[in-house]
């Protein structure tokens, strides 16, 4: 745990089964404001606005783990005019929509939120298989799991959005495993692409973290593989917009997320967009 001095906890009230409880966060008797600094305007602010709420014994859990399920939620909530299934919506891509998910039957506390924001488009958190999609709704995030849910299509691209550029962000995390390869050297499948990335059997690897495979001809980088491709510039978007940053040059990318810590992404989030004018597009918060 090596983010405990900046990170300390993070967890966010999504408290879908127990009735809301409207209070600041400097109200809930479990968010010591000495120890989650970092975190009082995210809470109070997604709480304010209905995204997440407290428990009805005044407290709110910072340190609790958040599942898939909770996150959805979350960003369905926060994102409120972000509804892809909906033919007006700026995102809405018909190929992309999910008719049935294995694991998520409409008796699912969070069916509605899920069925209406999750598309084929999120490539590392939906896992087809004979049976249709599995989601995972109560597996609990980590991190890199945390990147593979975030809308990090909301967010402007970076000012160079090329590999080299991504590349130079990621080649800073110390435990973001890259395999860089000379470009003439093709890969074979058995060295790099049989590791379960594009495995069609349903499994949950939504925190999985795979090596990012990278071509290098001279100066020039290219990330070889959709996964890679995928991967690597949602981190790299993240760390440029200050969303999810590393700690000593380290992502953590199995840190498992708190309610702490996912009120404050999604608010940095929400920051990010406000700031460059266009959150409007997809939140009417």
């Amino acid at each position: 745990m090596k983010r405990l001095i900046l990170l300390l906890a993070l967890i966010i009230g999504l408290t879908t089964f127990q009735q809301p409880v409207a209070l600041a966060a400097p109200a809930f008797k479990d968010v010591d404001p000495k120890q989650y600094g970092w975190a009082m305007d995210a809470i109070s602010f997604m709480v304010d606005n209905g995204v997440v709420s407290g428990y009805p014994d005044g407290s709110f859990q910072p340190g609790r783990w958040v599942d898939k399920a909770e996150m959805t939620v979350m960003i369905y909530r926060l994102f409120d005019r972000h509804r892809p299934y909906d033919p007006n919506d700026d995102y809405y891509v018909p190929d992309f929509n999910i008719t049935h998910f294995a694991d998520v039957p409409k008796n699912h506390w969070a069916y509605r939120e899920i069925s209406s924001i999750v598309t084929i488009e999120w490539w590392n958190a939906v896992f087809p298989s004979s049976n249709g999609y599995y989601f995972y709704p109560d597996a609990k995030l980590n991190r890199i799991g945390t990147v593979n849910v975030l809308p990090v299509l909301f967010l402007e691209q970076l000012d160079e959005t090329d590999d080299n550029s991504v590349f130079k962000i990621i080649s800073t995390l110390r435990d973001i495993p890259v395999i860089v390869t000379p470009d003439t050297d093709l890969p074979s499948k058995d060295d790099f692409l049989s590791d379960g990335r594009f495995d069609d059997d349903g499994k949950n690897q939504t925190n999985t973290l795979f090596p990012l495979i990278v071509k290098k001809k001279g100066d020039v980088y290219r990330f070889y593989d959709s996964y890679s491709v995928y991967t690597a510039y949602n981190i790299a978007l993240l760390q440029q917009r200050g969303v999810m940053t590393a700690w000593n040059g380290e992502f953590e990318p199995n840190e498992m997320l708190t309610r702490a810590e996912a009120v404050t992404i999604l608010y940095r989030m929400y920051m990010s967009m406000k700031e460059s004018g266009y959150v409007d597009l997809h939140s009417s918060k």
